[in-house]
């Protein structure tokens, strides 16, 4: 009995490791908060910050993704001990960067939203348009007469108008379904199959701030 006892209290310790280990709750999203969205940066060595927790209160580490294209970045440092970083070199001149803050605690890691900047060019000012916000379509639905919608984007310099890009099917890039709409929204007739979309802002420079992507398909 005692044997069983013993072979029972074991069996209920491991199962309490597995447990606590399994519970582990993931780093709150990060937030970024310089260089801001849309912002144009002066330096060439802009100083990243950003806000960052964990639930459980586990010590964090953090990556800095960068690039120059949002769906290509790339590790700038990693372990960093600080809500804070300073690139060692300097940005590219007149240049849209995209950034992204990852936190990491010892199991798990969480990323912030991505966060579009500049810096500056020579004839140029102000910040960038904001990225647009991509109202619908975003869920499967009907072929035919589509309807693009988009929320305004605010900030740049001058008019902002915006370009529409599509990738249909089995193509493997996007192409401009129509540029320069003055409006929120745009209406096409787009046949059955794979659908990704995506919207740019374009201000008076030619200063441009890209919505998210959005796959869908259309029945």
């Amino acid at each position: 009995m005692q044997k069983q006892l013993m072979i029972f209290g074991l069996m209920v310790v491991l199962f309490a490791c597995e447990k606590s280990e399994d519970a582990n709750l993931a780093p709150n999203i990060p937030v970024i908060l310089n260089p801001a969205e849309g912002t144009t940066c002066e330096p060439l060595r802009p100083s990243f910050t950003w806000e960052a927790s964990d639930p459980e209160e586990d010590e964090l580490t953090y990556t800095i993704w960068l690039g120059t294209e949002e769906n290509q970045l790339s590790v700038e440092s990693a372990n960093l001990q600080h809500i804070r970083y300073t690139p060692t070199e300097n940005l590219a001149f007149g240049t849209i960067y995209y950034c992204q803050i990852e936190a990491h605690d010892a199991a798990n890691s969480t990323k912030s939203e991505v966060v579009s900047f500049s810096t500056t060019g020579e004839g140029e000012s102000g910040v960038l348009p904001s990225r647009p916000v991509v109202i619908a379509p975003k869920t499967n639905i009907l072929a035919g007469d589509i309807a693009f919608s988009w929320n305004e984007s605010t900030h740049g310099v001058g008019t902002i108008v915006y370009d529409l890009y599509v990738q249909q099917g089995e193509a493997s890039e996007f192409s401009l379904l129509e540029a320069e709409i003055s409006g929120t929204a745009s209406t096409h007739n787009i046949t059955a199959g794979k659908l990704s979309w995506y919207v740019e802002a374009k201000d008076s420079r030619g200063q441009v701030a890209r919505s998210s992507t959005i796959s869908i398909t259309l029945n």
